[in-house]
């Protein structure tokens, strides 16, 4: 249908000096069916997405169908406004909103007050295990296809098609980079991303704002797999306390609520009077300290050549 319409569109500018030719109103015609069959094909797509729609996809649907509309161009960031040395400050051009925004982001990190060289650390849980072709596999099936690649352009639907060519010379390569605590530089690169809050009253600010890291795909799967890895050995060796569920497979914020509550009735029960206090942690992850962050994996008895590998990943 879309040739056809292309086709036509081409005879008729041939023959624009000749408005009474039949060719004209075909072309028009095919546009107007072109147009009203991508509508309908939308529509029902969206009908059957909606229809088939399961968890995770619940909750993207909710987040379409609760934000307001707009004309589908992209935002833009206006003048931001924010408190510099108790002055509002204007930020104009893009520099200055870069600035502003990374201050936002990233504020300055804290001093560590511990003498973490005099610290006698316990023995490490175990030895830490090799990597294998089937966790590289399993990895890059969990990949997001159509997800926005890093800077090395390289989008994960492409890693997908090639797993098979690819996983024997990433197994190599990966163990190597384990092994020896090896890494690539350029795969540490990776893009930030400034995205708007949804529901926000005002975007001139930049609380309103938030960032998002686009990783090199390879390195993104390497990731994965110290991650899963450091999972299983907490899981398997208990290394965190019975009542942390944050990232912990099986644990969600309904287990949270459930002990939190059984706490609270039972301190009613013995008389006493319970009070709460909830903290909102702002920025932790970008403005984590590494160097606490290895002397805390240390003392979890994590294996050394994982807390070398994201010792050497946060460097720089």
């Amino acid at each position: 249908m879309c040739q056809n319409m292309n086709k036509l569109g081409r005879q008729s500018y041939k023959l624009r000096n000749n408005p009474a030719h039949l060719v004209h109103k075909e072309h028009t015609d095919a546009e107007k069916l072109y147009d009203r069959t991508l509508e309908r094909t939308k529509r029902q797509h969206w009908r059957d997405w909606l229809e088939r729609a399961e968890d995770p996809d619940i909750w993207t649907v909710h987040k379409y169908t609760s934000q307001p509309y707009t004309d589908g161009a992209k935002a833009r960031i206006p003048a931001l406004k924010y408190i510099q040395d108790n002055i509002e400050v204007t930020a104009a051009t893009n520099t200055e909103k870069a600035q502003a925004l990374t201050k936002s982001f990233f504020p300055v990190k804290p001093t560590d007050p511990e003498n973490e060289t005099e610290h006698a650390f316990p023995p490490t849980c175990c030895k830490p295990d090799q990597i294998t072709k089937e966790q590289i596999l399993l990895h890059i099936w969990k990949l997001k296809p159509y997800k926005a690649p890093g800077p090395n352009g390289i989008p994960n639907i492409v890693l997908m098609r090639c797993a098979d060519l690819l996983v024997d010379r990433l197994l190599y390569i990966y163990k190597a980079m384990l092994e020896r605590n090896i890494h690539y530089p350029p795969w540490k690169n990776f893009t930030t991303v400034v995205l708007r809050k949804p529901g926000k009253p005002r975007y001139d600010v930049p609380k309103a704002y938030r960032p998002i890291a686009l990783l090199n795909t390879m390195w993104k799967v390497l990731a994965a797999i110290v991650a899963d890895q450091l999972t299983y050995y907490n899981e398997k060796y208990s290394l965190l306390p019975a009542h942390h569920f944050g990232g912990r497979p099986g644990r969600s914020t309904t287990d949270a609520v459930h002990q939190l509550v059984h706490s609270i009735k039972n301190s009613w029960r013995k008389g006493n009077v319970t009070s709460v206090l909830f903290l909102d942690v702002e920025g932790a992850f970008p403005n984590a300290v590494p160097q606490k962050l290895v002397h805390n994996l240390r003392k979890r008895r994590i294996p050394r050549r994982y807390i070398s590998f994201i010792e050497g990943m946060l460097e720089g």
